[in-house]
């Protein structure tokens, strides 16, 4: 049963972009959640939902009525307040007359880190909800942000479009405040075309019904989304008996739900003649541009059907005629571009990248395939020198490095078909088709490929180096695919790093965050383990001879980079709902391959779960904190020991030194974190039964540099002391 009243929030604007509409339902609840968690306003839930014309959230279970809030005032130091007898000085006395007490209602206060402090604290009784919700929701409202925005008349707000009316109610009653040259009303209108009037919203408990009843629009997205899906079945089974199927794709689906206030769905024919086009491009071509749905027949092949979702509730023939008479005109084009591209040969589209700009001095689309075929052999070449990678032969291949900008040419068919990958995978930016249709690129290339005559692997890889392109989306199939992906995706954005281009809160105009996640997914799904760093070096490497560049070649920027990417690694894990001070603890050894990274976050984990790690955390931040800021490091001397125990702790750290260093080899990293764990009681022994800190130099010098080769021993797989727990640590 709820408790407290319900909040209605209904923003009016102009049409919202598709893309827009999921930033705007997550957004708003995220701002209405934390407003009145500021505002000490108790809620039950927060709902939000999305059409075209409205962005709309419902508060249940609001509270009257805000928590109570006790704040603590402090003034001066006791040492200050108070004389050597304990009675209060003048600054006691001013600090208690501009509260409006007497001296001896004051308090003594702690404040970690600083001491004792004369203070009060005081109960500040909540206000009614009534009172501060007006301003909650107007800055409820100005706080949303999206990846577009604009500003619209004379007004300095921005947001996604034009607001035209906001509709606010609690508890059945009018919200008042304005934005703008807007006042709250109880006021929201209906279907642009269907049912444009005003309607007046006296229960917010009927809002959506009457919303949908008489005004026409469906407010939520999951209904509008099951009445597309449910007619679209209907048509399957009902009218063509199970002979034609649509492709429902996932992102054309979400987009078709945004752009609709009330769906309606209609089938449309086109001619026969352009079922010739190749079916991938024939799907995009009904897809891209009017978002239409295709539909295939009992073969797999594409049909001369396609669904049409009308903003509205019937047609008379009009809507479906009209559409049907666009895409005509739009498969026309596209035969005309096929046509028109089968005249010509990759050699042709090579040398027309010449002509291309990738980015104003970082030079032409043909350079950066030459760059992305010696960062995918280098990466290559990195991966058969750990027999990530073999070749039908079997043969050595030595490590290319860094210098000279020179990689070693390779005549196994592997490094055949990646050199060839690399250089043909920017071929379809150039043709008519993906030129009309940009979503096309790499789909294009793989078509044009396949057709003429190049290898499944290569047509592959010229399509997959694209992937993933969307969050959810699939990942490269092969090896050549995955790593010029890698490649790819490292190149442009060493390039924008380098030409000032770095993403800052949500700007992120060249899609750099999704490249750097779209790295981390594609190493980790082939297993390769590398040194990200070295491939990042490389790349720097290969721009510098770039005016656009800016001379940033001191290997800040490849911290720069390399941080950015693992910063893609974080989101993962957070996302997921892990824990990031794994993360850092693994960061925090120095480790520069993700796949390794992974495998160490991954067994770090499953020891936590398992065991109590307080034993590994404890005992190293013990010896930390000894050696934070003593001497210079120096070598062990045996020959100082003067107790067993420092002998002891000595033979412990070098045997597992040794064993750790085979299992870092193996990646035993479940064995070596047991090792660590067995290693725990020692380390303590030696800190409860000897002094570190011996009145001999020479003495304490050496037991600083034993604690510090016992920390390089846990360094070697993880600095524990960043891990969370709940308990004190220690120190001697």
């Amino acid at each position: 049963m709820k408790t407290g009243k319900e909040l209605l929030l209904e923003i009016g604007t102009e049409e919202f972009p598709p893309s827009c509409v999921e930033e705007g339902i997550y957004g708003l609840k995220k701002v209405l959640e934390n407003k009145l968690k500021e505002n000490r306003l108790e809620f039950e839930t927060v709902r939000t939902y999305c059409s075209p014309r409205r962005l709309v959230g419902v508060v249940e279970g609001l509270g009257e009525k805000q928590k109570p809030e006790v704040k603590t005032v402090t003034g001066p130091p006791v040492g200050i307040a108070l004389d050597k007898k304990g009675g209060p000085t003048d600054a006691a006395r001013g600090f208690a007359k501009s509260l409006g007490l007497n001296v001896g209602e004051l308090e003594e206060i702690e404040i970690e880190g600083k001491g004792l402090y004369l203070g009060k604290r005081i109960m500040e009784e909540g206000k009614k909800t009534q009172d501060i919700i007006p301003g909650i929701l107007k800055d409820s409202i100005l706080s949303l942000t999206f990846s577009k925005q604009m500003t619209w008349a004379d007004y300095d707000i921005r947001f996604v479009r034009p607001i035209r009316w906001i509709l606010a109610l609690y508890d059945n009653r009018v919200v008042n405040f304005n934005i703008a040259n807007l006042n709250s009303s109880n006021v929201t209108y209906g279907h642009r075309t269907i049912s444009p009037g005003p309607i007046i919203i006296k229960d917010s408990g009927k809002y959506f019904k009457l919303v949908e009843d008489k005004g026409k629009v469906i407010v939520k997205g999951s209904k509008r989304k099951e009445l597309i899906l449910s007619q679209i079945k209907n048509l399957e089974d009902g009218v063509w008996k199970g002979k034609f199927r649509v492709i429902l794709d996932k992102n054309l689906l979400e987009d078709v739900v945004n752009l609709v206030e009330i769906p309606n769905v209609i089938t449309g024919s086109f001619p026969d003649r352009f079922l010739y086009i190749p079916k991938e491009l024939l799907i995009e071509a009904i897809q891209h541009h009017q978002k239409y749905f295709a539909v295939l027949d009992s073969s797999g092949n594409v049909s001369n059907y396609f669904i049409i979702v009308q903003n509205g509730v019937k047609d008379e023939g009009d809507v479906r005629k009209g559409n049907e008479r666009v895409l005509r005109a739009r498969l026309s084009d596209a035969a005309y571009f096929y046509e028109a591209d089968k005249k010509h040969d990759f050699d042709y589209w090579t040398d027309k990248l010449k002509g291309v700009i990738f980015f104003s001095g970082l030079g032409s689309m043909y350079d950066k395939a030459e760059r992305l075929k010696k960062i995918s052999v280098y990466i290559a070449d990195l991966l058969k020198e750990s027999g990530r990678i073999e070749n039908s032969e079997k043969e050595s291949v030595k490590v290319s490095r860094v210098k000279n900008n020179s990689f070693y040419e390779k005549d196994d068919d592997f490094y055949k078909d990646l050199r060839k990958a690399s250089m043909l995978c920017k071929c379809d930016l150039v043709t008519n088709m993906v030129v009309e249709f940009p979503n096309l690129q790499g789909i294009v290339g793989r078509q044009y490929a396949l057709e003429r005559g190049e290898k499944a692997d290569v047509a592959d890889a010229i399509f997959e180096h694209y992937l993933p392109r969307f969050a959810g989306d699939i990942l490269p199939s092969n090896d050549i695919g995955l790593i010029l992906s890698i490649a790819d995706k490292i190149d442009t954005i060493t390039g924008m790093f380098g030409a000032g281009k770095i993403p800052s809160g949500s700007e992120d105009p060249f899609a750099l965050r999704r490249k750097a996640q779209g790295i981390v997914l594609s190493i980790l799904k082939g297993k390769y383990d590398f040194n990200l760093g070295d491939i990042i070096d490389y790349s720097v490497e290969l721009f510098s001879k770039y005016p656009g560049f800016k001379n940033r070649l001191d290997y800040g920027i490849r911290e720069e980079i390399f941080n950015f990417i693992i910063t893609r690694y974080r989101f993962i894990i957070e996302k997921e709902g892990k824990r990031a001070d794994i993360l850092d603890s693994v960061l925090g050894a120095g480790c520069n391959s993700i796949f390794d990274i992974d495998l160490r976050y991954n067994a770090l984990e499953r020891f936590i779960n398992e065991a109590d790690i307080k034993r590994i955390i404890l005992p190293m931040v013990r010896c930390k904190n000894i050696i934070n800021k003593k001497e210079q490091r120096g070598e062990v001397n045996p020959g100082l020991f003067t107790e067993g125990l420092e002998k002891e702790l000595f033979m412990s750290v070098s045997k597992k030194e040794v064993l750790i260093k085979n299992l870092m080899r193996s990646k035993d990293y479940r064995q070596i974190l047991e090792e660590l764990y067995k290693l725990g009681d020692v380390v303590d022994t030696f800190f409860d039964k000897i002094l570190i800190m011996d009145k001999d130099v020479k003495v304490r010098s050496n037991r600083i540099n034993l604690v510090r080769k016992t920390v390089d021993l846990y360094m070697m797989f993880a600095d524990f002391s960043k891990l969370i727990v709940n308990s004190a640590r220690g120190d001697n």
